[in-house]
């Protein structure tokens, strides 16, 4: 492997790390939202624009926004030799 993809695959894993964090940290708080919603029988969310109490979008919402800790916490904590070699078939082929 030559030293100028080495330089961009450092980059690339770099920025998934703190992506990774940012999603973490962002998502958390948006699982902390929904499921207070999901508990609160008067509480009120916004789908497509329009407000509903029904508690099943309440907990697909919830749900859905716990996908992103979990993208979140493989992005942080995967070990480097796997995502080395992923980045690198990714820049590679864009390449």
């Amino acid at each position: 492997m030559d030293a100028e993809l080495q330089k961009k695959i450092d980059v690339v894993v770099g920025l998934s790390r703190l992506a990774g964090g940012t999603l973490i940290l962002i998502g958390s708080i948006l699982v902390f939202i929904f499921v207070q919603a999901a508990l609160d029988p008067n509480a009120v969310i916004e789908i497509n624009g329009v407000p509903t109490k029904d508690e099943r979008s309440k907990i697909i919402a919830a749900m859905f926004s716990g996908l992103f800790p979990i993208i979140g916490v493989f992005l942080s904590f995967v070990p480097s030799k796997y995502l080395d070699k992923w980045v690198a078939k990714i820049i590679i082929s864009l390449s």
